[in-house]
């Protein structure tokens, strides 16, 4: 009986499936590999975007994220106390710090890359460097149609 509803689904609807179950297979593999780390996969997140884009603030980061300023301050504070990023004078507005990566920070996450790597290796993949390369397209052109819908609703709704 469930097989003829998955049938029933749309591709893009077995697609948006596979999206959610794959993500929590990631933060399963995430948390096998780095289970010694005590670093959850959001504050991995933020270590790896100030990583790639340096500092930024808050505000910043959860635009990045698309998630709430809320969330990512809850991420970063923690990651603070243990040393691994730091909060810096802002100039450009002084009471927004900028969350910077320290020293201790960026040697963690190219351990947990290097980590990663390794995983991966070690994992027989049966797709392509070019499947994926097309995956990871079909999946940045669908999360820009997504955030081109949700604004059109907020017009619709008045927001």
């Amino acid at each position: 009986m469930w097989e003829m509803a998955r049938m029933a689904q749309s591709p893009i609807e077995r697609m948006m499936n596979e999206i959610r179950v794959g993500f929590h297979t990631l933060v399963e593999a995430y948390e096998t590999v780095h289970r010694a780390e005590e670093i959850t996969v959001g504050m991995r997140a933020v270590l790896e975007f100030v990583d790639r884009e340096g500092p930024r603030t808050v505000p910043d980061i959860a635009r990045s994220r698309r998630v709430s300023r809320q969330h990512i301050q809850t991420l970063a504070n923690p990651l603070e106390e243990r040393g691994l990023v730091e909060f810096v004078e802002n100039p450009a507005h002084r009471r927004s710090p900028l969350v910077a990566l320290t020293v201790p920070g960026a040697n963690l996450i190219a351990r947990m890359r290097a980590r990663e790597a390794e995983f991966l290796k070690s994992i027989r993949l049966r797709s392509s460097s070019r499947d994926f390369e097309t995956a990871t397209e079909i999946l940045r052109s669908f999360r820009e149609d997504l955030i081109a819908g949700i604004r059109d609703q907020h017009a619709r709704e008045g927001d």
